[in-house]
């Protein structure tokens, strides 16, 4: 029963932001001011970066090794890109 309610929360705390993150991309990559698709790009590498870290905790818990180091690379990678648009974007 405890993992139940455990796999429910975790789904939640998963899809939820996920989906909010996504909707909030969409809506400055897909609006009238082109000075916002900058933002809209970094929100995108933000739901990126968010998949990618529940994707490698989950392959950790699962004992997948190959693609929880695949999962961290692409996590290392995301932040690193994430880090560098927000750098640009609030010097430009």
């Amino acid at each position: 029963m405890k993992s139940e309610a455990t796999s429910k929360k975790w789904t939640f705390f998963r899809t939820v932001p996920l989906a909010i993150i996504l909707l909030i991309s969409v809506r400055y990559l897909f609006d009238e001011d082109p000075y916002n698709d900058g933002l809209g790009w970094i929100m995108m590498i933000l739901f990126w970066l968010y998949k990618g870290l529940f994707d490698l905790i989950e392959d950790k818990r699962n004992g997948h090794k190959k693609s929880m180091i695949g999962n961290a690379i692409f996590v290392f990678a995301a932040a690193g890109v994430l880090v560098w648009q927000i750098g640009t974007y609030l010097a430009g």
